[in-house]
Parts: C-alpha cells; sequence; structure tokens
C-alpha cells in the first residue's frame, strides 16, 4: 500500500483570497501539529515577531500560559470533527512580554476525502476594549460604593471640562468650567495644600476624601469630599481626571462638635482639682491620669503608663481589687481602699467609679478622695481601723 504524500502548505490567497496581507485583522495558517506556516502582517504587529520568527514556532508559544489547555482542546476538539469551530477569546503574549486579548475565529481545512489538512485562525486584537469595559467595570462600582452627589472630569491640565449634577448652593458650573480646583474661587483644602494636591495629580495617583472648605457668598460655609482617579486611552496615555464629590456639610458639623466636645472633656480631666484617672477594665493598666493623681502619688505621667491599678496597692488588697474589676453589674460604685505613693506612705483613699469605653476598649473612670486625715480621727483602741467606719458611711 502506497504511503500518502503530505499536503504541500497551501497558499494564503487559496484560502483567504488575494487581500491575505491587506486584511486588517490577523490571520495565520498551522500544521495539524500547531506550527505556523503563514502569517500576515497584522498578525506579525500584533505579536511582534517577524514573519520567520512564527514560522519557527507552535501557536502554544504565543498563547498565555493560563489559556493553553482550553486552546488545545478546542482545536483537537474542531480537528477531530467531534464540534465545529467556534468564536472565542484567548490572552496571547508578545515577543517583549505584553499580554493582549483577542477574539478568534478558527477553522479546519479538509481535501476532498474529508480529511483535516490544517488550520486557520482570524485573529482580531480585542485589548483596548477589555480594558475599557474593565475601566468601565471599576468607574461603575466605585461609584456605587462611594455614593456620590455629583460626577466630574477634567482634561490633562487638571482643568474641569464637565461637572454633571453638580447642585451645591452657591457653586454652578459656570464657575468651575475650564479651572483647575485650586483657581475657583473660595475654595480651601483642609488636610494637604493645594501645592501637595497638585504634586499628587502629577504623579498619577489617586485620592479619596479629599475634603474642601466652600464660602458661600452668603457668607456660610461648608464642606466638599472629593475623589478621584486618572484617566487614560488605549495607549496608557493621560487623558485626564475624573471622580465624585459631595456635600459633607452636616457631617463634618457633627465631627467638628464631637471633637470639640472630647476636648472639652480632656481639659475638664487635666485640670479637675480631684486626682482621676482612667483603667483599664481587663489589664488594670493606668491609661489616663491627670495632674492631681501626679501631685498626690508622686509618680510622672510616663511611670503610670508603664503600671497597672495593683502595683499601688498592698499586696493583701489586690485580691479585693480583681473582684471588684471582674464585677461590672454596677455601671458607678465608691469604695474605700488603701494606696501606696511612691515614696512607700500608705494613704486611705475613697474611689468613685464609673464604667465607661475608652479608646474602644471596656475601662473604668476612677475620682479618687484622700481620705487619711478622717480614718486617723476615727481611728481609737477599741475601733482598730477606722476605714471600716468610714466605708459603712458610703455604702
Amino acid at each position: 500500500m502506497a504511503t500518502r504524500k503530505p499536503e504541500p502548505p497551501p497558499r494564503p490567497e487559496a484560502l483567504f483570497g488575494p487581500l491575505f496581507e491587506q486584511f486588517p485583522v490577523g490571520l495565520a495558517i498551522f500544521s495539524l501539529e500547531g506550527r505556523f506556516l503563514h502569517a500576515n502582517a497584522v498578525l506579525t504587529r500584533m505579536f511582534g515577531y517577524t514573519v520567520e520568527e512564527l514560522l519557527q514556532r507552535n501557536h502554544l508559544e504565543v498563547i498565555h500560559a493560563d489559556d493553553r489547555e482550553a486552546a488545545s482542546l478546542l482545536r483537537a476538539q474542531a480537528i477531530s470533527g467531534k464540534s465545529k469551530p467556534r468564536l472565542n477569546e484567548r490572552r496571547y503574549v508578545r515577543k517583549d512580554g505584553g499580554t493582549i486579548w483577542a477574539q478568534v475565529a478558527g477553522g479546519v481545512v479538509r481535501d476532498s476525502a474529508g480529511t483535516p489538512v490544517y488550520t486557520s485562525a482570524v485573529i482580531s486584537d480585542i485589548t483596548a476594549l477589555k480594558r475599557a469595559a474593565r475601566m468601565s467595570e471599576q468607574r461603575f462600582r466605585r461609584m456605587v460604593e462611594m455614593s456620590s452627589d455629583w460626577y466630574w472630569m477634567q482634561d490633562q491640565e487638571f482643568r474641569f471640562v464637565d461637572v454633571p449634577g453638580l447642585e451645591v448652593p452657591d457653586v454652578d458650573t459656570d464657575v468651575v468650567i475650564g479651572k483647575a480646583r485650586w483657581e475657583v474661587n473660595g475654595l480651601a483644602p483642609m488636610q494637604e495644600s493645594w501645592d501637595q494636591h497638585r504634586a499628587r495629580l502629577r504623579r498619577l495617583e489617586s485620592f479619596s476624601d479629599f475634603v474642601l472648605l466652600r464660602y458661600k457668598t452668603s457668607g456660610d460655609l461648608c464642606y466638599l469630599s472629593v475623589s478621584g482617579e486618572p484617566l487614560f486611552d488605549e495607549h496608557g496615555r493621560l487623558r485626564g481626571y475624573h471622580g465624585i464629590g459631595k456635600d459633607i456639610t452636616e457631617r463634618a458639623r457633627d465631627q467638628k462638635a464631637l471633637e470639640e466636645s472630647e476636648e472639652r472633656y480632656r481639659l475638664l480631666f487635666e485640670v479637675h482639682p480631684q486626682a482621676m484617672w482612667v483603667v483599664d477594665a481587663n489589664s488594670l493598666a493606668f491609661l489616663a491620669v491627670n495632674g492631681a493623681a501626679l501631685g498626690l502619688y508622686g509618680y510622672s505621667r510616663e511611670e503610670f503608663r508603664t503600671m497597672t491599678a495593683d502595683q499601688i496597692r498592698p499586696p493583701e488588697d489586690v485580691a479585693g481589687l480583681r473582684k471588684a474589676f471582674e464585677d461590672r453589674s454596677a455601671d458607678y460604685r465608691q469604695r474605700v481602699w488603701r494606696h501606696r505613693k511612691k515614696s512607700g506612705e500608705l494613704i486611705h483613699v475613697k474611689v468613685v467609679s464609673f464604667n465607661l469605653e475608652f479608646s474602644g476598649r471596656p475601662a473604668r473612670l476612677g475620682v479618687i478622695y484622700d481620705v487619711t486625715e478622717q480614718v486617723k480621727a476615727r481611728e481609737n483602741p477599741e475601733n482598730g481601723s477606722g476605714s471600716r467606719d468610714l466605708q459603712k458611711g458610703i455604702k
């Protein structure tokens, strides 16, 4: 039986016509083993190889590693006739290492007897479409997550070109179009200077919750928060910036009022004439100590911060202290204790304490009254420690 001679490689014109080299998409012909037999100029530019370089390669060598298995399976099924060739998307790796996305339409060339001889492929670069779709999806997701009042766009010089939805009182579109953010009258940054913000934009960095103070024509103030990210074209060149903005005046006022309230409490705590401290309810560590406590006990603020509440008690009183901290059934309580100063002097104190949360941790605020003299005045030979009488008087 005579051995059948292999079919000579077909001319590209036989499959694609006389315009093989003028097609606006990549065209290729492969052997059944997957080796390149022909490639047009568009495909060579797409992959970055010369025709001669491609003819030395198998098609799997230019397919992304994560897509090779699927590509091999589809090709084998098409050649065997188990399935018809179909349109699919896959990634290719260019000669320079870059990755491109392509839409591929494959075909199997058979002889008169129906035996597969060669395969062909029409390959279209869809990298730009993929990037645009991904950016669009990211923008949509980000805008939904950030919940904006208006959307804005800027050109390459960071000048506003569009601000749809801008309805902030006393800030109309005509005031900002054609200007950079730092050129808008009555607008001032809160966290960083305009120079720092410009430098961030020149570095093509994204930014989030950039708070601005706006002086309205009525003389009132409003707070605006803007977030943005750079926009690039399909070649990676900067097109400008876009992002969202929202009026956070109410939020800022509430935060400002809270900070002012906290500052007043901190000031009252520090200047209060009674010794006061805040102790961690679990570790018994001192979290805050006021000036009166420093004067009463003789420790510095730095020393207190390295200590726990049991270290200023006589050893025999520590068990009672721990038991008192474990009992959190009452938010308010008072009790007489024995404390030891840095000098070693033992004093009697009445501690009025309140449960609270301090920097996110359960804690107890203590107000300390030195009752040593009262205890001494009550002491007498028949009644041992006057602290017990004093204890009874405050329960």
